[in-house]
């Protein structure tokens, strides 16, 4: 073996040392805080298993716990927290790679996340490019992401929400108008307007008139009464839905 072989040896062994260290280190992280949290060590084990393979792909970690301990929060069983934790952990590869398609060489572990959570609610890869590539920049792409799937659990079509959503981003809406369509579209679903002509609306800036409560165009829109001081409106997790129905992991 010349010196030149024997350099790429060394740091290809260099860089899996590293690499697998990382993981080692993600899994006790995800083990530490799982159990601190009082799931059982069989469940602990299994999740903490999980991050560790994830960890190796070079994928995001923290994610996989908050989903763990979502699901232990609702009282699943073990069995369906794993589950859940392995097709969530599948689709922030898929994710990744959709977000890359879109541009992003090395997307931020918050819009893997995001993206993962939103294709799990029906958004295709093709959909979440067209989000990640309708923001100035890639860290914008993961609180659009959020939005698009809060308009969608509230009855709108996905290919309608990302289509507001896109649009707004592209024309340069500021944040707080973006984050505030959710509990806009409560407010005009409660005036009894249906979903699709909610869509209308928000493609227009929202306002549904005088004394409406839309989100007007350009800046300054108001959050309709009772939307609080929540981004968007939108739920902490864990938190139901309004008429007490459940959000699924």
């Amino acid at each position: 073996m010349n010196g030149t072989m024997r350099m790429r040896a060394a740091a290809a062994a260099a860089f899996l040392f590293a690499f697998g260290a990382g993981a080692a280190q993600a899994q006790q992280e995800v083990r530490a805080q799982l159990a601190a949290r009082g799931l059982p060590p069989t469940l602990v084990d299994g999740v903490s298993a999980m991050a560790a393979d994830a960890a190796a792909h070079g994928l995001p970690t923290g994610p996989i716990a908050d989903k763990a301990l979502e699901g232990w929060a609702k009282r699943a069983s073990a069995e369906r927290i794993l589950a859940v934790v392995q097709g969530f952990t599948v689709r922030m590869g898929e994710a990744r790679t959709a977000v890359r398609s879109a541009g992003v060489t090395a997307p931020p572990g918050d819009v893997i996340a995001a993206a993962a959570e939103a294709m799990g609610r029906g958004m295709t890869g093709a959909q979440v490019g067209d989000v990640v590539r309708a923001g100035p920049a890639p860290a914008d792409a993961a609180p659009a992401l959020h939005v698009v799937t809060a308009l969608a659990a509230q009855g709108m079509a996905m290919d309608q929400a990302v289509t507001v959503v896109a649009t707004a981003m592209r024309e340069g809406r500021p944040a707080d108008q973006l984050l505030d369509m959710p509990s806009v579209m409560r407010a005009m679903q409660a005036r009894g307007m249906g979903p699709a002509e909610v869509g209308r609306q928000l493609m227009q800036g929202g306002s549904e008139g005088p004394g409406g409560p839309g989100m007007g165009p350009g800046p300054g829109g108001q959050r309709p009464p009772g939307a609080g001081n929540r981004p968007g409106g939108m739920r902490p997790p864990g938190e139901p839905p309004p008429g007490g129905g459940k959000r699924p992991m």
